[in-house]
């Protein structure tokens, strides 16, 4: 499925109820939390598998998902499916993103008790700027 035939995106059943608990815990909305789950899995060395999950779970709005800067988390989704070797990343992308939202997610959650958690992940080069 390529970029311009999804705008609707079903994340895994687990993976729905991880995000609740990750937005009890911090006060951050699903989408939010789906977004640092996308970088932290796109950061992972190894390519999630899509076939772990299931599509049972929260409908979202690509566009809500994603924000104004949808253009950019799909440029390096793209980026990164090239880099391991998929000569069309439009082929894959639809399979290859929920793969990173869902494992994302996970990650997040196993990772973060609070909100200060998040704080805490940010690179002390990044924390130094502000």
């Amino acid at each position: 499925m390529s970029e311009s035939n999804f705008n609707r995106i079903q994340i895994d059943s687990d993976v729905t109820h991880r995000l609740k608990m990750l937005k009890g815990a911090t006060g951050l909305t699903p989408n939010y939390l789906a977004r640092i789950g996308l970088c932290f899995s796109l950061n992972e060395p190894r390519p999630p598998n899509p076939e772990e999950y299931d599509n049972d779970g929260q409908v979202f709005n690509r566009f809500t998902l994603l924000g104004e800067h949808d253009a950019l988390y799909m440029a390096l989704l793209r980026e990164r499916l090239l880099q391991e070797g998929y000569e069309d990343p439009n082929e894959v992308l639809y399979d290859q993103f929920l793969a990173h939202l869902n494992r994302g997610v996970e990650t997040l959650q196993g990772r973060v008790t609070d909100l200060s958690d998040l704080h805490g992940m940010i690179p002390a080069e990044l924390k130094a700027e502000q």
